[in-house]
This record gives C-alpha cells, sequence and structure tokens, in this order.
C-alpha cells in the first residue's frame, strides 16, 4: 500500500511539473510521447492536449483543394476554434515558393508536398522534423508512404496517400476483350484504331518519365539501386532497360503520335469522351474517372512479352510543417488531425485517394469499386520512387532520352548518355 501511496504522489507531482511546462514543442520527455503514440486514439488525444496550440493561432495551408481538403479545415476549426486559410498549390510548386514566401511571412504553415521533392525541402531547411507525433504516424502508415517521408533517419511528413498508375478501361468499349498481356492489348488497338476520327485503343504519357520507366522494370531495369535509395548505382541503361526500351519503341505502332502530341490535356479528352479505350493513367483520378458515363476498371499493367510483371513507380504526397510557421504547435496538431487514419478513410470516400494508412485495403469503410480494387492490385507491385535531391536529374536526362528513342534513336546509345550525364551530375554536387 505504501508503494502504491508513493507512486500515486509521484504521478500528480509529475502532472503538475507538466502543467507548469505549458505546450512548447517537444514539451514532456520522449518515454511519454512515445506511450501516448502507441496507445492508439485515446493517446492521440492526450498527446494533442500536451502540444497546447498557440493563443491566437491561425494558420495557412497549401494544397491541391478538394472536397476532403475543405472538409477537414472545417472539421479542424469545430474541434479546436483555430480558423484554417486552404490555398491551393500544387504539390510540385510548393517547395520553390515556401522557399521564397516563407521568408516574407506569407508562406504555408502547412504544406503538401511529392516524395520526390522532399529531398529538396530539407536541404532548403523549410520542413520541420514530425516529431512530436512520429511514433503514430509510424503506428497507423504503410511503410513505403513513412520511408517516402522520411531523410537520413529523420521522419519530416505525415503521410496523406500512395499513388501509383494502371490501365483504366472503358469497358463499353473493350467489352470481353481479353487484356492479360500486352499483346491482347496491341491485337485490340490494332483493330480499334481509327486515327482520322482520333480513335485509340491504347495511350499513355509517355512525355512524362514516370510512367516511362514500367517498361524497364519489367526486364530488371531501374533508376536507382538498393530500392532506389543509392543514387550511384545507376540503373537506367542496365541490360534489362535496354530491352524494356525496345519494347517500348515497338508500341509507337498502335500510338502513332509524338510524344509532345500525347500530352495529358488531349490523352484525358479522348478518354473522358469515350475514344480512348485504353488510358494509362495515374490514381489521382480515381474520383473524376469513378463518375464518367460509360463503365471503368482498372486492371494492373501486365507482363512484358518475355519477362517479368513491371515495377511501376509510386509516390506519395505527405503534408509538412513549415519552419516559418509562427505557429509550429497548431501546425503540427492540424498535419496529425487531417492525416489520421479516419480521416484518410474519409478522403478515400470522398476523392478516391489511396490511403497511406496500413492494413486498410479491406476496410468496410474503403471504397470497394473496381477502380479502386484494380488500384489496390497494382499497389503489390510498385516500388516508391526515390525522395533523394539525385532524382531531378532523372527528371532531366530521361525525359528527352525516351523521346529520342521513341522516335527511333538507338536504345542502348541514348540510355548510355543519358546516365553518363545522370552520373556526371551527381558527382559534380
Amino acid at each position: 500500500m505504501a508503494k502504491k501511496l508513493g507512486l500515486l504522489a509521484l504521478c500528480m507531482m509529475l502532472m503538475f511539473a507538466l502543467a507548469a511546462c505549458g505546450g512548447k514543442p517537444g514539451s514532456g520527455n520522449a518515454e511519454t510521447g512515445n506511450a501516448a503514440a502507441n496507445a492508439g486514439g485515446e493517446a492521440t488525444a492526450e498527446a494533442t492536449e500536451e502540444l497546447t496550440p498557440e493563443p491566437g493561432a491561425q494558420l495557412t495551408f497549401w494544397t491541391i483543394k478538394d472536397d476532403f481538403t475543405n472538409y477537414a479545415a472545417a472539421e479542424f476549426e469545430k474541434k479546436y476554434g483555430i480558423k484554417v486559410t486552404v490555398e491551393d498549390v500544387a504539390y510540385w510548386d510548393s517547395v520553390a515558393r515556401l522557399t521564397t514566401d516563407g521568408p516574407a511571412g506569407t508562406g504555408a504553415d502547412v504544406l503538401g508536398i511529392n516524395n520526390d521533392g522532399l529531398g529538396g525541402a530539407v536541404k532548403a531547411g523549410v520542413v520541420l522534423p514530425n516529431d512530436y507525433f512520429e511514433e503514430e504516424t509510424k503506428s497507423i502508415n504503410r511503410k513505403m508512404a513513412v520511408d517516402a517521408s522520411t531523410i537520413d533517419g529523420i521522419l519530416y511528413g505525415y503521410p496523406r496517400n500512395v499513388y501509383t498508375y494502371s490501365l483504366y478501361v472503358n469497358k463499353d468499349l473493350v467489352k470481353d476483350t481479353k487484356l492479360d498481356t500486352w499483346d491482347d492489348i496491341i491485337a485490340f488497338s490494332k483493330k480499334y484504331n481509327d486515327v482520322k476520327n482520333n480513335k485509340y485503343g491504347f495511350m499513355f504519357e509517355g512525355s512524362n518519365a514516370f510512367y516511362d520507366v514500367a517498361f524497364m522494370t519489367g526486364y530488371g531495369g531501374y533508376v536507382f539501386g538498393s530500392g532506389e535509395t543509392d543514387p550511384h548505382d545507376i540503373g537506367v541503361n542496365n541490360e534489362g532497360s535496354v530491352q524494356g526500351m525496345k519494347f517500348f519503341q515497338t508500341l509507337r505502332e498502335i500510338m502513332p503520335l509524338k510524344l509532345s502530341d500525347a500530352t495529358r490535356d488531349v490523352k484525358t479528352g479522348l478518354w473522358e469522351s469515350g475514344k480512348l479505350a485504353i488510358n494509362m493513367d495515374g490514381s489521382w483520378n480515381i474520383g473524376n474517372y469513378g463518375k464518367l458515363p460509360f463503365k471503368v476498371e482498372v486492371i494492373p499493367l501486365p507482363a512484358m512479352p518475355g519477362g517479368k510483371e513491371p515495377i511501376v513507380l509510386a509516390g506519395n504526397t505527405s503534408y509538412y510543417v513549415s519552419s516559418y510557421s509562427k505557429y509550429p504547435n497548431a501546425a503540427k496538431i492540424f498535419a496529425s488531425f487531417i492525416t489520421s487514419k479516419e480521416m484518410q478513410i474519409k478522403d478515400n470516400q470522398m476523392t478516391g485517394i489511396i490511403p497511406a494508412a496500413e492494413g486498410i485495403d479491406n476496410d468496410p469503410s474503403i471504397r470497394k469499386d473496381a477502380i479502386m480494387q484494380g488500384f489496390f492490385k497494382q499497389m503489390k507491385n510498385s516500388q516508391m520512387m526515390s525522395n533523394r535531391t539525385e532524382m531531378e536529374y532523372f527528371w532531366n536526362y530521361m525525359g528527352p532520352a525516351f523521346d529520342d528513342i521513341w522516335n527511333g534513336a538507338d536504345v542502348k546509345a541514348t540510355l548510355d548518355k543519358a546516365a553518363e550525364g545522370m552520373k556526371s551530375s551527381i558527382e559534380a554536387k
């Protein structure tokens, strides 16, 4: 009994001590924070109570605006009484904009960044680590999303979603045609194509290197080694990549366009007007494509001829707290609030995103349509693109290389030149 009374007294002393410390960033010791994060939903409330928003806090939130982001901001204001202004800023523009707007005092408190931009954000020092909610974030999200939001062992992001690409199929056009192989897709497209009337069996945005990598990986090609983490191991010109790009060249037979003409807008217009049967496109269009007036399904990319199933590139969008924020406590609470497991499920229901949260693919609340289920299958054959700053050299050199190869250039020579450019730029950093 004496021991119990002693422990009770000690607990009360600790409570008074914590209350006296207030709600500064990082208040409380690591054990207390980790224990709270690991305890689930109840602990989230406890952790939030300890991390007190600054008096008079109001937040600016940079994101691609949609129904969910507006809903989440409104729900946060209801719960915490903190006004959140949502501004429409693309994830690929947010870092560059924050480097100028942040010091001027006009930047975001919380912003969305795609994972290939995280390295630059960390290098520029414009985002804060996800320290207070670190353990909670790690416990609820897929490892690939957590890793994509981490640089050099430090977690910065609060993951919202993961994304990749696959094959959207207009079932009204394709009907019961078998599409199990690339040979099937090619055969269907040859019969369906009517170029004069802008009808195509298959199309992809080949000027975007994000998609083109899929044709390399089915034969053993890759961008960086060790799971896209080692920029000193460049695989864009290995034997598998060369073989994949030779197949890539053959697709011009069924997509007789310059890559510069097969733009996102052109392809989307043909698809939405019912003139494109098989559309290689991203999961970010799940919400829009699910509302089209024809039946849509999604199927994973088939195995390469004589090769394996391609490992498509995947990405991640996470939210980050600006290092320039005047209200970092409130910003951290908001970033955690809008990326909770419950909010990710709501996001999926409202916009069709693939949640970053782990183990919810079969959750009864998740969308069960053929589009969503097709992407869940594709995610099993995906690899998160690198979040290192060296990724910029892949985009810079491989974009033009893919275009040249499509136009008939020698595959091996073109890939060797691009790989050497990447290598030289990385070594010169």
